[in-house]
């Protein structure tokens, strides 16, 4: 017996040797229950630890999403960008204004006589094609204000809950 009263569970297992079915090991009262507590308690804050990092995750691909779908929505104003400075005498004279809401067929270039007008029809077109493909509910507006064409980009980054998103480019001509 040690100190408090308690029987060594080696102590007891060895006095029985002999009878292995009457070799009871016999715990503290104050032992008892203690092994099933601590593994609840463990089982709980696993538990909580695993909430956490699923939660971590979730957040880190809704991250990941928003990144990519800005990252688009700049190649997409970049691209345009360069479409007028390469037309420079079409964005001056307003071919490539475009308002919110403005579909790829309202671009049709085929009647067109103007070879500036033309290109910049076929420009939108396809790049609205492009825009309405790679974003959400993509929609984009083009003006002048001067020497200045402004590219804004509106998309919906969060489908579920309506978050819009924008990003605006701007370029001297």
């Amino acid at each position: 017996m040690n100190g408090q009263g308690c029987e060594s569970p080696f102590t007891t297992f060895a006095r029985h040797v002999w009878r292995p079915e009457s070799a009871n090991i016999s715990l503290c009262s104050s032992e008892q229950g203690t092994t099933l507590i601590e593994v609840l308690v463990t089982l709980v804050l696993v538990t909580i630890g695993l909430a956490g990092m699923m939660t971590m995750q979730a957040r880190g691909i809704q991250q990941n999403q928003s990144a990519y779908l800005r990252t688009q929505a700049i190649t997409l104003a970049n691209d345009m960008a360069d479409r007028i400075r390469l037309n420079r005498q079409a964005g001056l004279t307003d071919d490539y204004a475009l308002t919110l809401s403005q579909e790829a067929a309202d671009f049709s270039a085929e009647a067109i006589i103007d070879s500036g007008k033309k290109l910049a029809y076929a420009d939108l077109n396809g790049w609205l094609n492009w825009l309405s493909t790679i974003l959400p509910e993509g929609d984009a507006e083009i003006k002048r204000a001067g020497q200045r064409i402004i590219i804004v980009i509106r998309w919906n980054a969060r489908r579920d809950s309506g978050g819009l998103s924008s990003y605006q480019h701007e370029v001297d001509l």
